[in-house]
């Protein structure tokens, strides 16, 4: 049994009209899932960035204290003088 052109043509078409519709689906979960993280993730990491640089912050302050290093900008400990 031969297909008519125009049956070829509507099977040609379905397939098409199938694979942009996966296409728009695809792009859908993708915008959802940037979304997501905008809203959720993204203020997330910013608030554990946040807390680890804190920690950071605190921990050093307690290092330098104990090592009798200034607070200013120097890195190294002062060494005395002989």
């Amino acid at each position: 049994m031969a297909m008519s052109a125009a049956h070829r043509m509507w099977r040609g078409h379905r397939q098409g009209q199938s694979t942009l519709e996966y296409i728009l689906v695809v792009a859908a979960i993708l915008v959802a899932v940037i979304v997501a993280a905008n809203l959720v993730i993204k203020p997330a990491v910013n608030t554990a960035m946040t807390d680890s640089g804190s920690v950071i912050t605190g921990a050093t302050s307690k290092l330098k204290t104990k090592l009798g290093i200034d607070s200013g900008n120097s890195a190294t400990p002062t060494s005395p003088t002989n």
